[in-house]
């Protein structure tokens, strides 16, 4: 440690100058504004960096150093490769050791969101994806092979959305959401936490985005205001805040959002109360992208909106001008200098244990990024039909066609790095490379995502006509440009007239169906050819019930990273038997929004007078090429006490039975309906879940435990309690399809 003890470090502290301390809660430039490529490939560090370190006398944070991607302009001819992001890294820290007074590095933060947003990484399937295979260890396993990926860069910080709850799929980032319930979401957090910060060799801390309810904003708008009470924002939003928190992580960062008239980034109960004194938690809190600059429309005066920030809990900046008004507030009166200190305390403690201050020799390791991405690829498949035409048996030419078919990008989701495109598998590649050599695959474009031009439609339907059978590759696109416009935090500018994203940050719908000419496009080629496998590759739920009398077979198959044109090929070819359960109901129409399965029963007409209140597809839906029941099916008590319940929770236990001749995996997913409340409970709420594999032709028990926190709710009064009363366990293949039990707790 470089500090042996609290009071080392506070004396340390008290010998910073003001100006030394406000540089340690400032991440103000952007990575890329650092260093230089020259010519010859060498690096060298820029003059605006060199000004920086001059005037704080060092630095808190610099975020995205290696991040390559049309926002940062960094490519392979000016970007830093792999081989090199140590090496400039250590240039960074050096500089700073000779120049500063006081010598203290830098933390290094990079976007981590599904993979390393640096050169040539890996980029895993989008966090919507990972919550449709209901593999928290799976995600665990990406995440320790991105943290190794990370250390031997030099990167100490890991960004990652983990705390984000999907309530309206018009919202841009949906894909960076795991689910719409909040234990699942919270089971991925808490993965993501165990898995960044598993190995203590590689000193990556996790960064958890975003603090909080960015999920609930009105209209699906991106960083709208979360119209909540307490309650909402305790049953659905904070859970995977808690999770995350109580595994460890080391630092979240605040959500632009406001909750109820209050930004986050000035939210005090919500940073200090909650966070801290209630859960525990004793890292940083980072701002979001510019989001301190916003607090000026509430508080034109800079210095002091950066007190009212400080003071709230926000210990470190991320591009804003605001945080470099520090001083300023201090010198003013509007900041308490113990305040400031209280954070710088928390910085420096975190330099600490990500051990800036030894020696640290790169880390070598054996690299799993490709077979974990392309099990993660093959689990986030969700099969929502199928008519018997997969897996495909006994075709000679499959015709490959739509805008999704073999545009490489669009496999990747948002915060995605450069890519080449030999290193990412289409559908069209990937089926290319699996078929017997026998079989004959063809592409054609068809149309594009949005555009509404017919000049690709012919060659498409002239194809399908020729064809035994036809796979058409649908969806959206949150694939960036380098001719794309940014807002200053990163986040696109929305253009509809030019952009082919219909998803990702600030890219928000108003309408969910498929965009462009997708529809017409399937007409068309049913008019020739109604061998149809519909493939859907997206960032949110599309409403698609306009495409599947069409369809023989829908495989929703989200963005699933570099290897997921392969992974989908195997599963089209029964390679693969597809396992992903629906994370997040699918809409019938945007006009019925909300549809998620565990909205409030209060008494309220589900239905509409022109459509069913039910969503298309339910939360936890999904088909395999197996076909499963449950039998013996058993709760450990149907009548408990109290004190039971709160010591020893439940147990059921039942056998899965594979009834097929085909190896699959299962989800039990396991539901309550609590029938006595002392407030309007919800239709049904997820409690826990199992996966794994069962042979063919056979069965396996399965044991799943119900703890207290199961039981808990906010009563009336808003206290965490569990309540006397009957309650309905709910046991089944979806939210939809299920046996129930009844309990008491008496």
């Amino acid at each position: 440690m470089r500090w042996e003890n609290e009071k080392a470090l506070d004396d340390f502290i008290s010998q910073m100058t003001l100006m030394e301390k406000v540089g340690q809660l400032n991440q103000h430039l952007y990575g890329w504004q650092v260093f230089k490529k020259n010519q010859d490939g060498k690096f060298e560090l820029t003059q605006v960096f060199k000004d920086h370190i001059q005037k704080y006398g060092g630095v808190g944070a610099i975020y995205g150093i290696l991040r390559a991607d049309p926002w940062s302009g960094m490519n392979e001819v000016n970007g830093i490769d792999k081989e090199d992001s140590s090496k400039v890294i250590t240039m960074v820290q050096d500089y700073i050791q000779e120049h500063t007074r006081l010598k203290i590095p830098a933390l290094i933060s990079e976007e981590c969101v599904h993979g390393h947003q640096g050169l040539h990484s890996m980029m895993y399937p989008a966090n919507i994806s990972m919550g449709m295979s209901w593999n928290p260890n799976l995600l665990k396993k990406i995440c320790q092979e991105a943290s190794n990926e990370l250390a031997q860069k030099g990167v100490n910080l890991a960004l990652f959305s983990a705390f984000d709850v999907m309530r309206d799929p018009r919202w841009g980032r949906s894909e960076e959401c795991f689910s719409e319930d909040p234990y699942l979401t919270s089971e991925m957090a808490s993965a993501a936490v165990q898995g960044f910060q598993n190995n203590p060799e590689n000193k990556v801390a996790v960064v958890l985005k975003h603090l909080c309810a960015q999920g609930a904003a009105q209209g699906g708008h991106n960083s709208g205001a979360a119209s909540i009470g307490p309650r909402e924002l305790r049953e659905i939003y904070l859970p995977p805040v808690e999770k995350g928190v109580k595994a460890g992580a080391k630092a979240v960062m605040a959500a632009y959002n406001e909750i109820d008239g209050i930004p986050c980034h000035v939210n005090k109960n919500l940073l200090q109360h909650i966070l801290r004194e209630e859960y525990g938690f004793d890292g940083i809190v980072m701002a979001d992208g510019c989001a301190l600059d916003r607090l000026l429309m509430m508080e034109p005066d800079a210095a002091k909106a950066a007190a009212k920030a400080n003071c709230a809990g926000v210990d470190l900046s991320l591009w804003d001008n605001v945080y470099t008004h520090l001083d300023e507030a201090v010198e003013k009166g509007y900041l308490d200098e113990k305040i400031l200190d209280r954070s710088v305390k928390r910085i420096l403690k975190l330099k600490d244990e990500m051990g800036l201050f030894k020696h640290k020799d790169v880390q070598n390791y054996i690299s799993h990024a490709e077979e974990l991405a392309l099990q993660a690829a093959r689990e986030c498949q969700v099969l929502l039909k199928n008519n018997g035409i997969l897996p495909i048996k006994g075709i000679k030419k499959i015709a490959v066609i739509g805008p999704n078919a073999h545009t490489y990008m669009n496999m990747l989701g948002d915060y995605t790095s450069f890519q080449r495109e030999e290193d990412v598998y289409t559908v069209y590649k990937g089926l290319k490379e699996m078929v017997p050599h026998d079989v004959e695959v063809c592409y054609a474009l068809g149309c594009k995502v949005r555009d509404q031009s017919t000049q690709y439609l012919q060659e498409a339907i002239d194809l399908a006509k020729e064809s035994d059978m036809v796979v058409l590759v649908l969806g959206g696109s949150s694939a960036r440009n380098f001719k794309t416009e940014f807002e200053s935090n990163g986040a696109v500018k929305t253009s509809y007239d030019k952009d082919e994203m219909n998803c990702g940050e600030n890219v928000d719908k108003a309408c969910l169906d498929l965009d462009g000419i997708q529809k017409e496009l399937l007409n068309e080629i049913y008019q020739v050819n109604k061998k149809i496998v519909t493939v859907l590759i997206q960032g949110r739920p599309h409403s698609i019930g306009n495409i599947i009398e069409q369809s023989q077979a829908i495989l929703a198959a989200w963005y699933p990273g570099n290897l997921g044109g392969l992974a989908i090929a195997e599963t089209l070819l029964g390679n693969n038997n597809p396992s992903g359960r629906l994370s997040m109901s699918i809409p019938r129409s945007s006009m019925q929004l909300p549809c998620y399965y565990n909205g409030k029963d209060s008494g309220a007409k589900e239905d509409y007078a022109d459509m069913s209140g039910k969503a298309l597809y339910p939360f936890g839906y999904g088909l395999s090429y197996s076909q499963f029941s449950y039998q013996n099916i058993n709760i450990s008590q149907t009548q408990l006490t109290l004190d039971e319940i709160q010591k020893h929770g439940l147990d059921i236990t039942l056998d899965v039975i594979n009834e097929s001749q085909n190896d699959g995996c299962e989800v039990v997913q396991v539901y309550i309906i609590d029938n006595e409340s002392s407030i309007c409970r919800r239709y049904k709420e997820l409690k826990a879940f199992w996966k794994g594999m069962i042979k063919a032709d056979s069965s396996q028990k399965v044991k799943i435990h119900l703890g207290k926190e199961a039981f808990q709710i906010w009563d009336d009064s808003m206290n965490h309690v569990i309540e006397k009363g009957t309650m309905n366990i709910l046991i089944g293949h979806d939210s939809e399809n299920y046996v129930s039990k009844t309990i008491t707790i008496i």
